[in-house]
């Protein structure tokens, strides 16, 4: 039997995609509250970490800074440096030459985007890149729009247009693809930004340790057959 293979989709992996965070912004951040405003930020950190983890190339694109907008989120100018934002007259991104040529400049074929809002930061460029023949994945719970309502017709239409819609934990697990190579990624990401995995991940620590400890003490008990 012949395997089925989609000719319009191959895996994300670390050398063949970039990052583009758009108008994570102070303001934008605040306002946008269709995910809680702590959650959305502990997300977009999450999905921030994880490019810098892979070591994949990162842009960051900033409106209207100077107005209500905002700065850039100032975790995000820690991780990548004040000269990875690109302030752009332009609402879409794809509009604007330098964000664009700064996408091409990294020769990948794969954007992750992400941005506030979701309706017009991420749709927009999101739509023309996959257009122009990009696959683009959006990262939906690094991005938040004015309800969840626009969050759903967002979706929506993004499907529609040929984009993987997506999440920032599903863009890491598909970005390390081998536990025993990059587990250690996938440990210390969720362990900081997903608080069941955190537990998880102290309950194993803790029976592990407990569980050498008793077996120095006692043995091995031995197994026991069920009558």
């Amino acid at each position: 039997m012949n395997e089925l293979k989609n000719p319009f989709r191959t895996e994300l992996t670390p050398d063949n995609c970039c990052f583009v965070m758009i108008d994570h912004q102070v303001g934008l951040s605040t306002f946008l509250t269709s995910i809680d405003p702590a959650l959305l930020k502990n997300n977009i950190l999450g999905h921030a970490k994880t490019a810098k983890a892979f070591d994949i190339p990162t842009i960051l694109g900033t409106s209207w800074p100077q107005g209500p907008n905002g700065p850039t989120l100032p975790e995000l100018i820690e991780l990548f440096g004040e000269e990875s934002v690109i302030d752009r007259p332009y609402v879409n991104f794809w509009n604007d030459e330098t964000s664009k040529q700064a996408v091409k400049s990294t020769g990948r074929t794969k954007l992750v985007i992400s941005g506030l809002a979701t309706e017009v930061c991420v749709a927009f460029p999101a739509i023309a890149a996959v257009q122009e023949g990009y696959e683009v994945y959006a990262v939906i719970d690094a991005s938040a729009d004015w309800n969840p309502l626009v969050t759903e017709v967002t979706m929506k239409r993004l499907a529609m247009a040929g984009v993987v819609v997506t999440t920032w934990v599903a863009v890491l697990a598909e970005l390390a693809n081998n536990t025993q190579i990059n587990g250690m990624h996938i440990a210390n990401l969720l362990s900081e930004h997903m608080g069941q995995y955190s537990v998880a991940m102290s309950n194993y620590l803790g029976v592990a340790k407990n569980a050498d400890m008793m077996k120095e003490q006692i043995g091995t008990p031995p197994l026991q057959a069920h009558l």
